[in-house]
């Protein structure tokens, strides 16, 4: 586990309060919206503009209110072995079945192993798989890339959505503040809240085996991080680190929560690190 994506001890974790912020927002979602087919088999849901409250109201210092300018689209899932496969010809995953952890998914069946998550991706992985996608999708409407680190967190809250849903840490059906591994794939060992402690797998899971969020989005937290666009701190020392999201399989509930930032040099690669896409209208297109 790279020590430096782990910013606050997890000892912290546990005096974290349920007022993460006080924000105000604007519409309210009530049904998951009809994800849209996309390319690889992806599926992507649409995000309306809108303004919200990002991070924690704590130790750190307060949220900021951030202003998402555009309309964009995310994936319900974090790209998949399969996907990977298909695209670029070979598979990078440490849990994959000719993997460093094989030993780890020998008992997965070939079919439910392709719906793993790829990981062992450095950023600049990513990004080389968004250009091959963008040159194969050229013309059918859509550009790909990654998240911004506030589209994700605005995707992870829900979208805009009311000040007391932004007071909580993690987002499922319903928002709450208690993590446990029947929620998502992190250490059970170290649940978050009144969270109970349970199964540590050690590795990642299926996409898709966790209850989603109400955009239907899954897999938010935990499983694997997934690589922001954004720089980390663009003007201070740590000026090429990427911004990671969401937490990982190996990590332990605190943090998964919707406000914790994880970062890393965009040549890292390691086996909880992977991706969600996003998408926007292909400019020019028709």
């Amino acid at each position: 586990m790279s020590s430096r994506r782990i910013l606050l001890m997890s000892c912290l974790a546990a005096a974290l309060t349920a007022n993460a912020c006080s924000p105000v927002f604007h519409s309210v979602r009530a049904e998951p919206p009809k994800p849209r087919e996309g390319p690889l088999g992806m599926k992507f849901v649409s995000l309306p503009k809108g303004t919200f409250y990002m991070g924690w109201n704590g130790a750190k210092g307060s949220a900021k209110k951030t202003e998402i300018n555009e309309d964009f689209e995310i994936a319900i899932y974090t790209v998949t072995q399969g996907q990977w496969q298909e695209l670029m010809g070979n598979n990078p995953s440490y849990f994959s079945r000719d993997g460093v952890g094989k030993d780890k998914v020998k008992d997965i069946k070939d079919e439910d192993l392709k719906q793993f998550p790829v990981e062992s991706v450095s950023w600049n992985h990513a990004q080389e798989f968004i250009k091959k996608l963008n040159e194969k999708e050229k013309g059918k409407g859509w550009t790909y890339r990654l998240p911004t680190e506030a589209e994700w967190e605005y995707a992870c809250r829900g979208g805009a959505t009311s000040e007391e849903e932004c007071s909580y840490h993690f987002y499922f059906e319903k928002p709450t503040n208690d993590l446990s591994s029947k929620d998502a794939n992190f250490n059970g060992n170290y649940p978050f809240g009144k969270g109970e402690k349970g199964p540590y797998l050690g590795r990642t899971t299926k996409v898709g085996s966790y209850p989603p969020n109400k955009l239907g989005l899954y897999d938010m937290h935990g499983n694997v991080w997934q690589w922001c666009e954004d720089l980390y701190d663009p003007t201070g020392p740590l000026a090429l680190a990427r911004v990671l999201r969401g937490g990982s399989w190996g990590l332990d509930g605190g943090n998964c929560r919707s406000a914790y930032r994880g970062r890393d040099e965009p040549a890292y690669r390691f086996q909880d690190l992977g991706f969600r896409l996003a998408a926007v209208p292909e400019v020019g297109a028709k």
